[in-house]
């Protein structure tokens, strides 16, 4: 699959936004799978670098992969933005109170090709095409799912300081 160019990634990105169109965009398959889904957007998120298209496309696999992971409309899918002051970041947290990721497979679930979900069409390709995305913004991927308590996905991606920009 194509490495994005470099010169793709030189947008500002409203994380707060991104999250915002990504929710949009998956809004039948949230209203299918789950009563309870909030989206909690701390404001005034500062701007990162890259490409809101892709960002999108990292938040929406997310999302998806979470109301997936439910066994009844009566579990929850948190989606949440905020600003680590201290790490310079803008981390976005997608939590579900689903299965959870089998210990077994947690060290598989990046590489491309591998699925949980081959008999309902999963391509395995989802998170690590993510994966790539999130690297190519200098960011991070961090699954917690205690085994049977659901899965907390965190996004961390680097605040660029900008020269007309505030603290």
């Amino acid at each position: 699959f194509a490495r994005i160019e470099s010169s793709e990634l030189n947008g500002l990105v409203d994380v707060n936004k991104v999250v915002e169109a990504s929710t949009r965009l998956v809004t039948s398959t949230i209203h299918s799978t789950t009563d309870k889904f909030s989206l909690n957007c701390e404001s005034s998120l500062p701007l990162i670098q890259g490409n809101n298209q892709r960002l999108e496309q990292v938040v929406v696999n997310l999302i998806v992969n979470a109301c997936q992971a439910l066994q009844s409309k009566e579990e929850a899918v948190v989606v949440s933005t905020q600003y680590d002051k201290g790490k310079n970041e803008v981390v976005i947290q997608v939590a579900d109170e689903g299965v959870g990721i089998d210990d077994s497979n947690m060290s598989h679930i990046l590489d491309p090709f591998f699925t949980t979900k081959r008999n309902e069409g999963g391509t395995g390709l989802g998170l690590s095409i993510s994966s790539g995305i999130v690297k190519d913004h200098g960011g991070t991927l961090n699954f917690n799912s205690p085994p049977s308590r659901g899965t907390c996905v965190t996004l961390s991606l680097p605040v660029v300081k900008l020269e007309n920009q505030n603290d």
